[in-house]
């Protein structure tokens, strides 16, 4: 059963217990496409107190409404999860590092009161994160290295596409190194960004080597299972104590 819980206009307030239905989610969306609609930014409260399960409908046009959450996520500042279950915080441990611009929290059910204040106070909730990206200077021109360190923003996505694809501009093929200190994750909107697919398409026509240098085991895990379905970029990992040896297999060097 979907519930409308008392809140601020600016908030989705609701309450998921006993079977969820497809109805349900129905009604959720519609909700959903009127606050998108009124408000700037918006904060989302879930209680999932008294779930006990959703019929095939329900995940259906649940996952429908999720598609359409993800796709306007830059809208939304405050998540809450109210719950006598343990799992939601551990769905909030999850999510934190994928959207690191959702602030997110958990309360118990005798903590429902708490959770709206604090989901409805958006006066703090934007996040300024210093660039993530710098770029690095090489000794081959045809050898791009940058190194990431926080949290990818929006913000500062042009400048790095506009100089990336200038690069490509002047060289038939490429090299990259990409230096990893500490990947705090990638704001949603990010994805959003029309020229990111054109950069993408062009580096993949042009990138015969990729370097990735203190990858996390996770990422390190996908690049070398996606790494045969780009028969024409040998991607490679490696350790941080380890740098040296990509830029051999670059062929070049950081310059000073």
């Amino acid at each position: 059963m979907y519930q409308q819980l008392p809140a601020p206009d600016h908030v989705i307030a609701m309450h998921l217990n006993e079977k969820l239905t497809g109805d349900d989610m129905k009604g959720y969306k519609r909700i959903l496409d009127k606050k998108l609609l009124s408000e700037d930014q918006i904060g989302i409260l879930v209680n999932f107190t008294g779930l006990e399960d959703m019929n095939a409908d329900a995940f259906i046009e649940g996952t429908k409404a999720d598609l359409d959450f993800l796709s306007h996520i830059d809208r939304f500042s405050r998540m809450a999860f109210v719950s006598d279950k343990e799992w939601p915080q551990a769905m909030i441990n999850f999510m934190k590092p994928v959207f690191p611009t959702l602030e997110m929290n958990f309360f118990t059910p005798d903590q429902s009161d708490e959770a709206i204040k604090w989901v409805a106070d958006l006066s703090k909730t934007k996040i300024s994160h210093p660039s993530a990206f710098r770029f690095l200077p090489t000794s081959k021109d045809n050898v791009f290295a940058f190194e990431i360190n926080g949290v990818i923003s929006s913000e500062e996505m042009p400048e790095v596409i506009k100089r990336f694809e200038n690069f490509l501009e002047h060289h038939e093929k490429v090299r990259l190194l990409n230096r990893i200190k500490h990947f705090g994750g990638i704001d949603p909107a990010v994805f959003m960004q029309s020229d990111l697919v054109s950069m993408k398409l062009a580096a993949m026509q042009k990138v015969e080597r990729y370097a990735i240098v203190g990858a996390p085991g996770w990422m390190r895990k996908i690049i070398e299972s996606v790494n045969p379905v780009f028969a024409d970029i040998d991607m490679r990992t490696f350790q941080e104590d380890q740098e040296h040896e990509a830029w051999a297999w670059l062929g070049a060097e950081p310059a000073q």
